[in-house]
């Protein structure tokens, strides 16, 4: 275990990566953290400050100032360069120490430290040793916190033995080595996630638990960048944000050290959730979008099926990505706004150019990618673009017509894959009839008809579903009491099912009722993340899960929802989302 924490470290970078985890090592080792690192500021050589107990001075409590550097430290990375060690060091000694020490603390021993993912190679061994042999004084110590000991405090704090011992051990080590097949990969992880999450004993156990999930997200991470396969990293961060969500809620926890604690956890998660999807998607993807059948050959299938779910699993996770970018940049400043504006917008070119370049996103095979057109639509239309958009709703109606009416190419609300595969194995009314039974697609297209002001075609599906398909049960689902407390883990019975959409009275009486359930169940009184202006979350969960999303997202209805200061607090500080 402690090779794979070591090669971990030293894969880290410097920023957002190494000095992402040690506020957190070091509070987890009993350390009171003072700083993090922030962009912007000038920080006078010091990465993060701390208070804590000196093991090379009998536990002596000291303040800790850390330099970080990523990697080895070697002779390049000393004394030249825009982030060499001893210039960084010479301002500790210089500026840090004499001018930012807050009074109450002048009293304590300080102690500087150089800490790397690394290790400190031996051509420069001998000029670290000088210059602390001149620097140090009485209450001016130097110490050395390399990848080595890193992995310690990791494996004796963090990572305690009910987490890397015995079985556990085995399935995180499985989840590392799996990650040239993600879904196997996945699978374990979530597994170390049931193993970390066991019921506590009080809420500092809970915040270790959160951690410890952080952490081993991040080493996962690293070793999918290393194996330049980030598919297993970027399933498993979203089931780390929907399992920490439920314990970083605001709503649920009082005033105080406990709520500010999750609300910083929540906020690197989202940090590391963003990293990994715009490492994945906008910089690997993001390029080949608008390339003719660049996306549909890299699925590396010559089956369409194949390549029409991972094309939607795609666009699906653009859109969600976009719609966080989108979120995130309410309630901040001007420029902070514009920055994640144009991010949104970037993403939604991304999804664009898929669609233009790639003639299989335009009928999906499965009625449960209603769930990824839903996230697509509501992009589009909270970054004012539905006009951009529009000509594609319109073609996936008239691919719906004609499948109908040939039994060829409509989507089946089977998510088994054998089943998707041999869709549909022949047209007769039986085979048909199972097959459409029941849906969830075809509302949404006349609602997105309607909203684009198409009431031609919106009435032209509505007459090949009542004349083709007259047996069907349109419906939509909406959360209820029990959905906030049991989703996050992956719960499915929860919420409300509205069948039997009047689509034979006429589209009028459809939205009538969609208007009338939204009226009557406001999804900002059922789902806190709603609530607090953080509706990603909710739409993430709807997208791992696989359950539908609800009709006051794709009709934008959820925006009415009271304003709160809590969403402000939980993507807490701009420079982090940046990263």
């Amino acid at each position: 275990m402690k090779l794979v924490v070591t090669h971990y470290l030293r894969s880290l970078r410097e920023r957002d990566e190494l000095d992402a985890i040690l506020p957190d090592l070091l509070a987890e080792s009993g350390f009171e953290v003072l700083t993090r690192p922030r962009r912007g500021t000038r920080q006078a050589g010091v990465d993060v400050a701390a208070i804590g107990p000196d093991p090379d001075r009998d536990g002596a409590r000291s303040l800790f100032l850390f330099t970080i550097k990523s990697g080895d430290l070697t002779r390049e990375h000393w004394d030249t360069g825009q982030q060499a060690v001893r210039p960084s060091l010479n301002e500790v000694l210089d500026d840090y120490i004499p001018n930012r020490i807050p009074p109450h603390l002048m009293d304590l021993p300080v102690v500087i430290c150089v800490c790397m993912g690394g290790e400190m190679r031996e051509d420069i061994r001998a000029q670290w040793s000088g210059f602390c042999r001149s620097n140090e004084k009485a209450n001016v110590h130097f110490a050395e916190w390399n990848g080595n000991r890193l992995a310690d405090q990791i494996l004796s704090g963090m990572l305690r033995a009910e987490l890397v011992e015995s079985e556990n051990r085995g399935v995180f080590q499985k989840a590392l080595a799996m990650l040239d097949q993600p879904d196997v990969a996945y699978r374990h992880f979530g597994l170390l996630l049931n193993a970390i999450f066991t019921e506590p004993k009080n809420q500092t156990e809970r915040t270790r638990q959160l951690r410890k999930a952080y952490l081993c997200l991040w080493i996962l991470f690293v070793w999918a960048r290393d194996a330049d396969n980030l598919e297993a990293a970027y399933q498993a961060s979203e089931l780390v944000l929907l399992r920490s969500w439920q314990h970083c809620d605001s709503g649920r926890l009082r005033k105080g050290p406990t709520q500010q604690e999750r609300l910083a956890h929540l906020n690197q998660v989202l940090n590391l959730h963003f990293i990994i999807a715009r490492l994945l998607l906008v910089e690997k993807i993001g390029p080949f979008a608008d390339q003719r059948y660049a996306l549909s050959m890299a699925v590396n299938s010559r089956n369409a099926v194949d390549i029409n779910i991972a094309l939607f699993e795609t666009l699906g996770r653009l859109s969600l990505h976009g719609l966080w970018l989108d979120a995130i940049s309410d309630g901040h400043d001007e420029a902070f706004a514009q920055a994640m504006g144009e991010g949104a917008d970037k993403v939604l070119n991304i999804a664009i150019g898929m669609l233009n370049a790639n003639p299989a996103l335009a009928v999906p095979v499965r009625d449960d990618f209603a769930i990824e057109l839903a996230l697509f639509m509501r992009l589009a239309d909270v970054r004012g673009r539905l006009s951009n958009v529009a000509d594609y709703i319109r073609a996936m109606s008239d691919h719906l017509c004609n499948g109908l009416r040939m039994r060829q190419h409509y989507p089946t609300p089977a998510t088994d894959y054998r089943d998707v595969l041999a869709h549909p194995r022949d047209r007769s009314d039986a085979y048909f009839e199972e097959h459409t039974r029941a849906g969830i697609l075809y509302t949404f297209v006349l609602a997105w008809l309607a909203m684009i002001g198409d009431q031609e075609r919106a009435e032209r599906l509505r007459s090949a579903l009542l004349n083709h398909a007259p047996h069907m049960t349109h419906q939509i689902w909406i959360p209820d009491d029990r959905t906030d407390e049991v989703f996050w883990d992956g719960d499915r019975d929860h919420g409300l099912s509205v069948p039997g959409l009047p689509l034979n009275e006429s589209l009028e009486a459809v939205f009538d009722l969609l208007n009338r359930v939204m009226s009557e169940h406001p999804l900002h009184e059922r789902v806190s993340a709603v609530r607090l202006r953080l509706t990603p979350i909710l739409l993430t969960a709807c997208r791992h899960y696989r359950m539908p999303v609800p009709p006051h997202v794709w009709q934008g209805q959820d925006r009415s929802a009271p304003d709160s200061d809590v969403s402000d607090q939980a993507v807490s500080d701009p420079e982090a989302q940046h990263s």
